[in-house]
C-alpha cells in the first residue's frame, strides 16, 4: 500500500493475508524518489519492487503473479502455469489482432502512446532472467515512471515494450480470456455457460475494470451478446465495490500528497524537484521540508 501509514479502516479488513507499505519494501530512499511522482505514477513505480520484495520474503515461491486492484478473477490461471514452465516472464497484450473496423482504429493509436502490453497483469518465474529483468525495470522506474507520452513515457507500462527485445524468455500470452477490458472488447466475444463465461470460446480468466466510466459506453457501442454479459459482469463488480466500502476508502486523501507538517504538496513543487538536479542532491527527504524551501530551486 502506498501510504505513509496503514489507514485505520484498512486494518479492520480481513481480506488480505498480508499488507505491506511501499516504503517498507526495501527501497533505499523511497520518499526522495516518489516526491517527483503523482499518485498514479507512484502506483506504477512500485510494481517492480513489489516483485523483488515477494521473491525475497517468500524464497520457496517460484511463481509470482501481479494483478491490478481493479480486476475480478473468474477462473484458474492454468495457461500461466503452463507458460512459466518454459518462460520467465508472461505478459498480456492490450489487443490480440489488427483492428478491422475503422471506428475502432483509435485503439491502435492509443497503444502507440501507452504501450503494447498491459501491466495490470504480469507473471514471473524465479530465475536469473527474471532477476535481470527486475533489475532493469526497477532502475528505469526509479528515474522515469512519468505519464509523459511526448517523451515516449507512460508510467511503468511503456517500458514493457522493450522486454521481449532485451530478454529471451518472455511469453506474449495471447489468450482472449486474460485482461479483458474496455480497450479490447471489440475483439472479445463474451458468452455465458452454465457455470461461467467464455471469451472467444475460451474460459474467461479475469476482467480488468481500468477506465471504469468507459466500460458501459464501450459495451453499448458493440451492441451484441457481449454487451449483455459485459453489463452483468460490470454490475457484479460494482456491487462488490459497494459491499466492501469502496466509496469510503476512495475518499481517503493520499498521504503523500502532503508534507509531514500537513501542508499540501502542489504539482508546481513536485515539478521543481523533478526538474532540478541541485534539489535532488541537497534534499534527502522532501516531505520533511517546508514548501518554501523549494523556491530557491526555481529556474
Amino acid at each position: 500500500m502506498i501510504e505513509k501509514n496503514l489507514p485505520v479502516s484498512i486494518r479492520k479488513l480481513d481480506l488480505f493475508d498480508e499488507i505491506v507499505l511501499a516504503k517498507d519494501m526495501g527501497y533505499l530512499n523511497f520518499e526522495h524518489t516518489i516526491f517527483k511522482y503523482s499518485q498514479y505514477e507512484t502506483a506504477g513505480f512500485c510494481k517492480g519492487q513489489l516483485f523483488r520484495y515477494i521473491f525475497q520474503k517468500y524464497p520457496k515461491e517460484e511463481h509470482v503473479i501481479y494483478l491490478d486492484s481493479d480486476t475480478l478473477v473468474f477462473g484458474p490461471f492454468i495457461e500461466v502455469e503452463d507458460t512459466l514452465r518454459l518462460h520467465s516472464i508472461a505478459l498480456t497484450p492490450h489487443i490480440l489482432n489488427p483492428v478491422k473496423n475503422p471506428a475502432h482504429l483509435f485503439g491502435e493509436f492509443a497503444l502507440l502512446n501507452s504501450g503494447n502490453f498491459n501491466t495490470g497483469f504480469i507473471a514471473l518465474k524465479r530465475s536469473t532472467e527474471c532477476q535481470f529483468f527486475l533489475d532493469w525495470w526497477c532502475d528505469r522506474l526509479n528515474q522515469y515512471c512519468y505519464t509523459d507520452p511526448p517523451r515516449g513515457l507512460f508510467n511503468e507500462q511503456k517500458w514493457m515494450d522493450l522486454a521481449p527485445v532485451f530478454f529471451d524468455k518472455v511469453m506474449n500470452l495471447k489468450h482472449p480470456g486474460y485482461n479483458v477490458a474496455y480497450w479490447n472488447l471489440f475483439e472479445r466475444n463474451i458468452t455465458k455457460t452454465s457455470d461461467n463465461y467464455k471469451v472467444n470460446d475460451q474460459p474467461l480468466r479475469f476482467f480488468h475494470f481500468s477506465g471504469l466510466p468507459y466500460i458501459s459506453d464501450t459495451l453499448y457501442l458493440i451492441n451484441n451478446e457481449t454487451t449483455t454479459h459485459g453489463i452483468n459482469i460490470l454490475n457484479e463488480y460494482q456491487r462488490l465495490l459497494e459491499d466492501h466500502g469502496h466509496q469510503d476508502l476512495s475518499n481517503i486523501p493520499w498521504s503523500y500528497d502532503y508534507f509531514d507538517n500537513g501542508r499540501l504538496v502542489s504539482d508546481k513543487i513536485r515539478n521543481i524537484f523533478k526538474n532540478n538536479d541541485l534539489a535532488h542532491s541537497e534534499i534527502t527527504n522532501p516531505f520533511s521540508e517546508n514548501r518554501h524551501v523549494f523556491k530557491k530551486y526555481k529556474d
